[in-house]
């Protein structure tokens, strides 16, 4: 099941709370997929993979197509 959080709006750590506390819900779903819509902000794009995704050891990808957004992907999905 594919979901959406969207952090335009957001302070970072707002951005950031939320972010963790919604993968992690979602994650206890199985076959998930999430698009984290982060808008241009680097900052905010680097704060959510070094914070959240990699220490969680989340799989993830920024699309060439749009760089305002992180997919995040079930590694049961990659299987």
């Amino acid at each position: 099941m594919r979901h959406r959080i969207d952090l335009h709006g957001l302070s970072h750590n707002e951005a950031s709370k939320k972010v963790e506390s919604e993968l992690i819900n979602i994650s206890l779903s199985e076959y998930w997929e999430v698009e984290i819509i982060t808008g241009n902000s680097k900052p905010m794009k680097d704060k959510i993979i070094k914070g959240i995704l990699d220490p969680m050891n989340y799989f993830y990808y920024i699309p060439h197509t749009n760089t305002g957004v992180i997919i995040v992907v079930d590694d049961d999905l990659l299987n």
